[in-house]
């Protein structure tokens, strides 16, 4: 039997990994169940880290490891250290059971989602991202005054996007951003405000949303009156 010997304090981590890395170093431990490590570059020699819980059981060599490879991102050897720590520890990370069953539907009879999906992971998140995407369930009410265009759900471990979406006039653009927005969600998680109220678009999210190569020319067609009110008048068919 392996016995894990925690480093009950998340103040030697932190230490640890500015020493490695000799960065100012922002420290988030998370309890993600898509994205294990995350590094967000920040102004001058600074970044903010996010990591899995898992890590506060990693030893000398994996915190090293860990250090090292986000100060070279594409070294080899501190990345097959971590990986293998991950492999090791797959069941530290949450296994949420669902209550109910989920059919996932991602070809749609305009856009596929999961071919967007793909691209997106590849292109933003080094392929990271491990969370599956569906097209939502057609609403049963149609007098409807607002969409809600997308959502990531950490319960459900799921992104849903709204079928309204699935139409020839909205463009692949747009439900490529919006599939991006929910994205980020899943990579980042959702954080706790110390008073306990949960922070859905954090200051790292706002900065990486307006960081998306699309994000001006997406908003522009989201704020349009002309096309939320087609939306809203529309009724499309429903996904496959």
């Amino acid at each position: 039997m392996q016995l894990e010997l925690p480093i009950v304090d998340e103040a030697f981590l932190h230490r640890a990994l500015e020493d490695v890395t000799g960065m100012t170093v922002q420290l988030v431990i998370t309890n993600n169940r898509s994205s294990m490590l995350a590094f967000n570059p920040g102004s001058g020699n600074s970044a903010e880290i996010r990591v899995h819980r898992m890590f506060l059981s990693a030893g000398p060599e994996v915190i090293r490891a860990l250090g090292l490879w986000l100060k070279r991102r594409r070294c080899k050897r501190s990345a097959a250290v971590i990986d293998h720590f991950i492999s090791k520890n797959r069941h530290l990370i949450p296994d949420q059971k669902r209550s109910r069953i989920i059919a996932y539907r991602v070809r749609g009879h305009v856009h596929d989602l999961q071919m967007l999906y793909d691209e997106v992971n590849t292109e933003y998140f080094s392929d990271s991202v491990d969370v599956p995407i569906t097209w939502g369930k057609l609403p049963s009410k149609r007098n409807r005054r607002s969409i809600r265009f997308g959502s990531y759900s950490p319960e459900d471990h799921l992104v849903r996007i709204h079928p309204y979406l699935d139409q020839e006039f909205v463009p692949e653009f747009f439900v490529r951003y919006v599939v991006f927005h929910e994205m980020l969600h899943a990579h980042l998680g959702i954080q706790i405000h110390p008073s306990g109220r949960r922070i859905i678009h954090s200051k790292t999210f706002n900065q990486m949303e307006r960081e998306y190569p699309d994000y001006d020319r997406a908003i522009a067609w989201h704020d349009s009156p002309k096309n939320l009110g087609k939306l809203l008048r529309s009724r499309p068919q429903r996904a496959a």
